[in-house]
């Protein structure tokens, strides 16, 4: 089993009581890409991260995981790919130790791993090829893994699944430059016109080619965004929620805790979080 202590792991400042909580599992996320280790997990259909889009690999380390879909489908497995338009209703994995691997759009891994689904929602795959990987998962979920080694665990993964390198993304110059402007408003400025004004589009046009670069709309690609940079400040320069949530241009702390409700499944606040997971943050 392979552990890192090194200084980029860091708990969220504003939860007081990780230390003495009794964890069923363990969330690392970074920017754009999460993954979460539990000896046995269960996610129902009413789970909110089942809204993000992202494409998901899910690894039982010691027993298949069973997941099902909207329209009653129902897979088996060691190891999964999920896509994003699966339709992912429900995992399941009582004593699997389960690793869920979680990529969002506008990633290279995100790419590589779209391209290889090739318009499947799903893929079974061999979990002979993680098994380098698996110890690291299940000595992860005390929260010990350091921010380098989740990068390597992550990008290590997509390669053992593609077989290729990880290559730069290519987008449409227009959509990068919007990319760009999203990562430089507040939130609460970021809307169709402006966006479309500044790269010569119509707004019909923009939104069509937004949508199928990213494979979301504005609206909601804007939210994340702007959530991964209030929680780099958070980490980064020690802002607090309040801070933070006026600096990106939430409504109010209200609207932020519910985009991170939204996004991770799981409440901000200890006491609002049901699932007891532990949350290490790592941005380089």
């Amino acid at each position: 089993m392979t552990t890192n202590t090194n200084k980029n792991v860091m708990a969220i400042p504003s939860i007081k009581a990780q230390g003495d909580t009794e964890f069923e599992g363990v969330v690392y996320y970074r920017s754009r890409s999460i993954l979460l280790l539990a000896p046995s997990l269960e996610i129902g259909p009413g789970d909110k991260t089942h809204k993000r889009r992202s494409i998901r690999l899910v690894i039982g380390c010691k027993k298949p995981v069973t997941l099902e879909f909207e329209g009653g489908g129902v897979l088996a497995g060691e190891a999964l790919l999920v896509g994003p338009d699966a339709g992912l209703c429900n995992i399941s994995g009582p004593d699997a130790h389960v690793a869920i691997l979680d990529f969002s759009p506008v990633m290279a891994e995100f790419e590589a791993l779209d391209q290889f689904l090739g318009g499947s929602p799903v893929k079974e795959l061999d979990v002979d090829q993680f098994s380098a990987l698996i110890p690291r998962l299940i000595g992860g979920q005390d929260g010990s893994l350091g921010c380098d080694e989740l990068v390597e665990i992550m990008q290590s993964a997509v390669f053992l699944v593609t077989g290729t390198q990880l290559s730069p993304l290519e987008y449409d110059p227009r959509i990068i430059k919007a990319l760009n402007i999203i990562e430089e408003l507040p939130l609460a400025s970021i809307c169709l016109d402006v966006l479309s004004k500044a790269v010569n589009l119509s707004p019909d046009r923009f939104r069509h080619l937004f949508k199928e670069t990213t494979g979301c709309t504005v609206s909601q690609y804007a939210r994340q965004a702007a959530l991964w940079r209030a929680l780099n400040l958070i980490t980064q320069r020690d802002y607090t929620v309040t801070a933070a949530s006026h600096e990106l241009g939430f409504h109010d702390v209200s609207h932020f805790y519910r985009v991170y409700s939204d996004m991770f499944g799981i409440s901000l606040s200890e006491r609002n979080n049901p699932r007891k997971f532990r949350r290490v943050r790592c941005f380089n």
